[in-house]
């Protein structure tokens, strides 16, 4: 059954069809309708005898379709002056409505015609699926095609993006951004299949039916605005912003095993060894979605799922910023503890300083953590219980040459196990703050820790803080709080140390202690952590 929305639709695309001006969108779409509906196909068919009889009888326009040039049929007005007494014949009557039916028929097989011939086009696809709109520092893959603005990809062909943006728009009006390292095949009309990399999709109702193919699954779009990840291993993910999408799980025939209907910020993950589905939390800010527009997005990316004994973590961000354990005295942190929230494995326990992961961020690096609007999200458990320092450093960052303190320090307070923050402002001064409510870390329970920063304006001292602590299997925090007026962080020094799950220091015992999974910064806030009201003043550590 056709929606009153899509009946709408294709009465206006059958009225274009008939007077010669649909554009390849509106020609695409309007034989994706009749291919895909019975009841569009019957609407067509009827559409088409009746401009028929009417245009035959001279009441409309026939259009550039049928308009012919030995026959102009007269305006509706000049219709009127024919005198009613003119003699009629009762033949000619029959003749006409013999006519009639003939014309309706002729239409009707011309229908089924357009139809064959959509088939056939349907086997052969038509000219091109889908045009490159926009680059963005795009590199590609060497021996392979570089791909340029403007140019058009056919079925067969193939995108080996290793860097950077590539916005496309199929001939039914889908966007698709593609970020690399990526793999994409044009496979059909509407037709694409992802083999690695990030896509995101947005499908206005027009190009409904928009279908992503990747190792191990099928993803259907149903109008929406869904994100995609296929990383090396065949590990796929798929994120639904906005609408529904149809997963289907595929086995090695490429047959459906399993299928599930993902409504709005709903995402599933599939391991390939495992080809189960799983679900996970919905991460917009993964993926570009529009290369026009300023949006969250991912600076650094470390899941911390490294295999035991590893001494790297890897970024999945596009910046590779791995953090790495320390040299020579270094202890890796990856023991395959259990991770949370239905990922695989965790980092920890970080049970001293020499087993933190760090970084030191050159001038390039230091510039992707834009501190005027950022987030940090992590999952930790199990902070030290031996006391041995004033805090359980969960993120750090300070350069020793130029501060005697940290630039910015996410912890948790070691007696009363609130959860705090320190950093300089521009004065180089240093300030610390904690939330106001003694904090219960339950063993062995994960938790998940939001912190939001927002400069607002220009002013020195409106700056907005939030934390959120969030228990797993729980979706209500336990705690959130949300501060005003606090003063501006001063930009990250280049040469300084960025560290994870322990201080830059290594003579002072500020490490986490317990263990750490699936660490984000973002630059700006996304839209789910940005609903916090105002809560009484933080809590300033004398």
């Amino acid at each position: 059954m056709l929606s009153p929305q899509e009946q709408e639709e294709l009465m206006h695309l059958c009225w274009e069809y008939q007077y010669g001006s649909l554009n390849p969108r509106q020609a695409a779409r309007l034989e994706k309708m009749v291919l895909s509906h019975d009841a569009a196909r019957d609407l067509f068919v009827q559409y088409a005898g009746m401009c028929a009889n009417l245009e035959w009888e001279g009441i409309v326009d026939p259009g550039p379709l049928g308009r012919s040039t030995t026959y102009d049929p007269l305006p509706s007005g000049e219709l009127r002056t024919i005198p009613d007494y003119l003699p009629e014949k009762q033949g000619n009557r029959r003749w006409a409505l013999l006519l009639s039916s003939a014309t309706l028929f002729a239409f009707c097989l011309l229908g089924v015609g357009y139809l064959v011939y959509s088939q056939a086009n349907r086997q052969n696809p038509p000219a091109y699926q889908a045009q490159i709109i926009r680059l963005q520092e795009a590199h590609w893959a060497t021996g392979k095609r570089n791909w340029l603005q403007n140019q058009r990809l056919r079925t067969g062909d193939q995108l080996h993006l290793e860097q950077g943006l590539v916005e496309l728009e199929t001939v039914s009006g889908a966007r698709i951004v593609l970020k690399g390292p990526a793999r994409l095949n044009a496979i059909g009309s509407d037709q694409f299949r992802l083999n690695q990399g990030h896509l995101f999709a947005h499908v206005p109702p027009a190009a409904r039916g928009l279908t992503i193919e990747t190792p191990t699954s099928r993803v259907i779009d149903l109008g929406t605005r869904f994100g995609l990840v296929v990383n090396p291993s065949h590990e796929t993910e798929v994120h639904v912003i906005q609408g529904l999408v149809r997963f289907n799980l595929l086995d090695t025939a490429r047959e459906i095993t399993e299928t599930q209907d993902l409504t709005e910020n709903t995402a599933v993950r599939v391991q390939p060894e495992s080809k189960t589905i799983t679900r996970i939390e919905a991460s917009p800010e993964i993926f570009v979605q529009n290369l026009a527009r300023n949006e969250p997005r991912i600076v650094a990316h470390w899941k911390l799922n490294e295999p035991e004994s590893s001494v790297t973590a890897r970024d999945s961000g596009d910046h590779q910023l791995d953090l790495n354990v320390m040299a020579e005295t270094g202890h890796s942190p990856f023991t395959s503890k259990p991770a949370p929230h239905n990922s695989s494995t965790a980092a920890g326990p970080f049970r001293s300083q020499l087993h933190k992961l760090f970084r030191t961020l050159n001038t390039t690096e230091a510039e992707l953590f834009d501190l005027k609007r950022f987030t940090i999200t992590l999952w930790a458990r199990n902070p030290s219980r031996d006391r041995q320092g004033d805090s359980d450093t969960l993120f750090h960052y300070r350069n020793t040459r130029l501060h005697s303190t940290s630039q910015l320090n996410l912890y948790s307070d070691s007696n009363s196990g609130r959860l705090g923050f320190g950093f300089l402002d521009a004065a180089n001064q240093y300030h610390s703050w904690q939330t106001n409510q003694n904090i219960r870390w339950d063993q062995d329970r994960w938790y998940r820790i939001v912190f939001t920063y927002d400069a607002n304006t220009a002013a020195p001292n409106d700056s907005i803080v939030t934390y959120t602590r969030t228990p797993e299997f729980s979706s209500t925090p336990d705690l959130q709080q949300t501060f005003t007026n606090i003063k501006d962080i001063l930009p990250l020094s280049p040469g300084g140390v960025l560290a994870v799950g322990g201080s830059t220091l290594s003579d002072i015992s500020r490490h986490w202690g317990g263990e750490i999974a699936d660490v984000r910064f973002i630059r700006g806030i996304p839209d789910r952590f940005s609903n916090s009201q105002a809560q009484p003043a933080l809590i300033a550590d004398p």
